[in-house]
């Protein structure tokens, strides 16, 4: 799956955002055998229920009986605008912990082109915890 098919299966995601704050976030990772899971961010006025969209995207998948992937893209802004966005420190670790070599896709516009920087996990959260 190249990068910007999974960057919009993560921009859909992100229209069924829910965030008191306006800020949307979409993701959508392929497991090992191919499958897209997405997930978008999930959060309550009073703030107990809140859930990242990379978190909600790997628990879809989990709960499915898969157990790993090989890349995830991210997309945030607020309205549809898309903003450089990358994941949280929480979703950093959960990712890491699936893999060093776990490709993040983070996807912006500029200009209004789709635009990309890729990264491996391993370098959003140097020396991760790992068992």
């Amino acid at each position: 799956m190249t990068n910007e098919a999974l960057l919009e299966f993560a921009i859909r995601a992100k229209d069924r955002a829910i965030s008191p704050t306006g800020y949307h976030c979409g993701a959508a990772l392929v497991s090992e055998t191919g499958r897209i899971y997405t997930g978008c961010n999930l959060g309550s006025e009073d703030g107990i229920f809140n859930i990242c969209a990379e978190r909600l995207a790997i628990c879809k998948m989990l709960s499915e009986g898969e157990r790993t992937f090989t890349k995830i893209a991210v997309v945030g802004g607020m309205g549809d605008r898309l903003t450089f966005t990358t994941p949280c420190g929480v979703c950093r670790q959960l990712i890491s912990e699936f893999g060093q070599e776990i490709e993040v896709v983070c996807g912006y516009k500029e200009d209004g082109e789709l635009k990309q920087k890729v990264y491996h996990i391993k370098d959003l959260l140097p020396e991760s915890f790992q068992f």
